[in-house]
């Protein structure tokens, strides 16, 4: 016999508690601003009020960080972006930064974005990371108007994260099943749903994926299968980069920006 008790269920959390957990993002200290001489600009959407902020001139490309992440996460791309002609517009997620909610979720997300590109006019690219790239897909299946869209260290189900956070919190397969219920009620869609893979399918817009091997936040095998799904996509595979080192090298910030001007030109 064990003398290591087994856990009970009064040491879980209730299912409810793990929900508001999962859609719940912990912010870091916000970065200094990286756009030169930023305009603030602001769009009401289903989620809320969103907060962006533009700079240069030229066709919009658009930064879309992760989630627990900010703008700045991408400020590498700004420079480059800007001495090629393009406007630059930063924007912050629902329940993010600058923008409303201390809730969220790729869907809610997703319809901030279609929101927001419905607003500003048709958006040249978009830059997203992470969680963004999710988001994007989520914004595009509902049909969000981007030319070329690059897509760095992107996830590919959404239910897979909701049970590794569950699985995390000590949740038990029918913990699991009613924390997956809750969100179907809370989300307005089953998480399986939500799938990058899936959704690409569908999609004609050129894509670039871009994926270190070494991500341990997100596997490769993600993008790769999101690559493989969305008709003419391209995936970059780089080495040594983890899930956040990714977005200040060189090699990965040219071959993004070469991606988006190569329709430009």
């Amino acid at each position: 016999m064990s003398d290591t008790l087994a856990p009970t269920e009064l040491d879980r959390p209730p299912p409810a508690q793990v929900v508001d957990f999962f859609l719940t993002p912990r912010l870091p200290a916000p970065a200094p601003e990286f756009l030169p001489n930023p305009t603030a600009l602001s769009v009401d959407t289903p989620a809320g009020r969103v907060a962006l902020r533009s700079t240069g001139q030229g066709p919009r490309v658009l930064l879309l960080h992760g989630w627990e992440g900010q703008a700045s996460d991408l400020a590498a791309f700004a420079p480059p972006l800007l001495e090629a002609g393009f406007e630059v517009i930063a924007m912050d997620l629902p329940a993010h930064g600058a923008s409303a909610g201390r809730q969220t979720s790729i869907p809610e997300s997703a319809r901030a974005l279609h929101a927001v590109g419905e607003a500003l006019g048709p958006l040249h690219a978009v830059i997203a990371h992470s969680v963004g790239s999710a988001v994007l897909g989520e914004a595009l299946h509902r049909g969000l108007h981007v030319d070329r869209n690059v897509l760095i260290g992107a996830p590919a189900h959404y239910a897979a994260y909701a049970r590794q956070v569950a699985a995390f919190a000590g949740l038990d397969a029918d913990g699991t099943a009613q924390m997956l219920a809750l969100l179907r009620e809370r989300l307005g869609i089953d998480v399986h749903e939500v799938s990058l893979p899936v959704r690409a399918r569908h999609f004609t817009q050129p894509a670039l994926f871009i994926h270190s091997a070494d991500d341990r936040i997100v596997a490769i095998a993600d993008s790769e299968a999101s690559a493989a799904a969305w008709p003419g996509a391209r995936h970059l595979r780089v080495e040594g980069l983890g899930h956040r080192r990714i977005l200040g090298d060189a090699r990965v910030v040219a071959a993004a920006v070469e991606f988006v001007v190569a329709a430009h030109r």
